[in-house]
């Protein structure tokens, strides 16, 4: 009977830390919602641009983005102009493990460029990793990356600061007054910058890549790794995390640098504030 007991007890624990350690995935008509302990993050489906529109940190009611249609997206510069890529074309979580959530993003461009974004969500730490695979679905050749912002973050809503860094590799971050951030990470990237846009200077970042550029023809393709993260603190906080974003962590719990990064959101899941926006 004891022994019983223990192994039902023993299950409860398990499926309670489960459960404390998990990302949520939702979908309605217009949007993909992300949420786990420390974020919950908005990517936009039936709109000029994909990617993430509405960011809400820590439980904050108030997200670090503004609603507007320029937010994340890939842009580059290629046949005459600049194309951005697109609306969500298709979704699917591909793999789904207790403290961690793969989804596929298919898009294309408005000229030859078809993207799949493949994003990997933790829910023990602020970062997500991005692996960004550009096919060349028409029958001329084009570069894989040229000229571009890949990718963009443009926030479209007031924010106390935006800086670049260059070590230990280039990333970019800006945060807002209520304490909360926003960082673009490129391990292999050329060049993290800030540009002057919507009446700020400035008040775009992006990442430039154009180092790995490679000519694709018809049915060829490139992929750039990269990471985002959303957190709490300011532009200290930011790149102390770029020291980590590399890193697997393991899941089911904080990585081992969360003193370091000054305790960057709380670890334990709030289920009375995250998750209520509508």
């Amino acid at each position: 009977m004891l022994k019983t007991v223990l192994l039902a007890i023993s299950i409860l624990v398990v499926l309670s830390i489960a459960n404390a350690w998990s990302v949520d995935v939702n979908e309605d008509n217009d949007f993909i919602k992300i949420q786990t302990a420390g974020y919950e993050a908005w990517w936009r489906k039936p709109s000029i641009r994909s990617g993430y529109i509405q960011i809400f940190v820590a439980g904050s009611q108030e997200s670090i983005t503004g609603m507007a249609d320029r937010t994340f997206f890939h842009s580059s510069q290629y046949a005459g102009g600049w194309k951005h890529w697109g609306p969500l074309l298709d979704w699917e979580i591909i793999e789904e493990v207790p403290g961690k959530t793969v989804i596929r993003y298919e898009s294309a461009d408005a000229g030859t460029k078809e993207y799949i974004c493949i994003a990997s969500y933790y829910d023990s730490v602020p970062y997500i990793k991005h692996e960004v695979t550009i096919t060349n679905t028409g029958a001329d050749p084009v570069t894989s990356f040229q000229n571009g912002h890949e990718p963009m973050f443009e926030p479209n809503r007031d924010f106390e600061g935006m800086q670049s860094f260059d070590q230990p590799f280039p990333h970019v971050a800006y945060w807002v007054e209520e304490g909360y951030f926003a960082a673009l990470y490129g391990p292999d990237a050329q060049q993290a910058r800030t540009t002057n846009w919507q009446d700020r200077n400035p008040g775009r970042m992006d990442l430039m890549h154009d180092n790995l550029g490679e000519e694709l023809k018809k049915g060829e393709s490139a992929t750039v790794t990269y990471y985002v993260a959303f957190g709490e603190g300011d532009e200290k906080e930011a790149t102390e995390l770029a020291e980590d974003v590399t890193k697997e962590p393991p899941l089911g719990g904080a990585i081992s640098s969360v003193d370091t990064v000054a305790t960057t959101w709380g670890w334990v899941r709030n289920t009375k504030q995250v998750g209520q926006h509508q």
